[in-house]
């Protein structure tokens, strides 16, 4: 196959136990104004009926390609998969439980024909189970250059808005591979999409930024954290520390974002002390796990910079008390 002859478009979507909302996804992607595309879906040994959605789907229309995994390897690896096998110009994501208006990729598509730029944004809406809609307000285009984005992710300050997300974007598949770009896994390192987005910001790629809502992010009842995470602390300081080394070794890290990363410690402890208290079962763990993380250094002498005041919101007065219980602790006892 010619580079002329390439297709457009290679969607990748990794699937897992997504049977309620997998058939409004993919009719989603199948029925783009964009027909020139490929749909790569790869199911993680799912335990419901989504490889059986994929099957039924795969005999309508013959651009969906489906594999599944011999073992669950999570959704960073099956999308590495995904761009193994991709042959479209530009690589776009889509998770299995989202959707997304039927001229995106179109309307995306059709700002490379001014210049065939190496990333092309959209805007996002977050889709509530209540029915309620969170959209980000963007600032003008002009603001929106590779440090603003690199910024916002390391620590957003706009409302709803989801920087390091690869599904409101497409990718030049060229460029991807030039930069021999891959998912970590997210069982080693906390928030990959966050790597992979950083990684390619990093090389100072040539974008658009469409401000138009195409990708619907659905929120669903439970999806945020409830339950206990083994090693969150461990997985997320692997994580800062690559963060870190990459805006170093591009000469990218300035007074501003170690501001932000520090914001997005400060944040994230309590989401780690939640973990360590509310969520972990074991009275024993519970000890264990918050007696770790008040004798991190990074965490606490992190959380000495801040103030009561800059507590992130909580969705109940239980967590509330609890992240002001961990912040004093943290703040005067240590």
């Amino acid at each position: 196959m010619t580079k002329r002859e390439l297709m457009k478009m290679s969607v990748i979507i990794p699937v897992f136990n997504a049977e309620n909302y997998l058939k409004r996804c993919l009719d989603s992607v199948l029925n783009q104004t964009l027909r020139d595309i490929e749909i790569i879906c790869i199911d993680d040994c799912s335990a419901d009926s989504s490889f059986e959605i994929l099957q039924n789907f795969a005999k309508i229309d013959s651009r969906l390609t489906i594999l599944r995994n011999v073992k669950n390897i999570g959704q960073g690896l099956t999308r590495n998969k995904g761009i193994d096998l991709a042959k479209g110009e530009y690589i776009a994501f889509v998770d299995c439980d989202d959707w997304i208006e039927t001229d995106m990729y179109q309307a995306l598509y059709e700002k490379s024909d001014y210049e065939k730029y190496d990333v092309i944004c959209c805007n996002l809406v977050f889709d509530f189970p209540d029915g309620t809609k969170g959209i980000p307000k963007m600032p003008p285009s002009d603001v929106i250059t590779q440090k603003f984005l690199i910024n916002e992710a390391l620590n957003p300050t706009i409302q709803f808005f989801s920087p390091n997300s690869p599904c409101d974007k497409i990718f030049k598949r060229e460029s991807i591979e030039r930069l021999k770009l891959r998912f970590e896994s997210e069982r080693v390192f906390l928030y990959e999409d966050k790597l992979f987005n950083l990684i390619f910001l990093a090389s100072n790629p040539s974008f658009y930024f469409e401000t138009k809502v195409f990708y619907h992010y659905m929120i669903r009842d439970g999806s945020t954290m409830t339950s206990y995470k083994k090693d969150f602390a461990q997985k997320y300081f692997l994580m800062d520390e690559k963060v870190k080394e990459l805006l170093i070794n591009y000469n990218l890290l300035n007074v501003e974002q170690s501001k932000r990363l520090s914001k997005s410690l400060f944040e994230i402890t309590f989401v780690l002390c939640l973990n360590a208290l509310v969520y972990n079962k074991s009275l024993k763990g519970k000890f264990l796990d918050f007696y770790n993380l008040i004798n991190d250094k990074r965490i606490s002498s992190n959380a000495k910079l801040f103030k009561i005041q800059d507590i992130p919101e909580s969705s109940s007065k239980l967590k509330g008390f609890v992240k002001k219980i961990c912040f004093l602790i943290l703040k005067y006892l240590k």
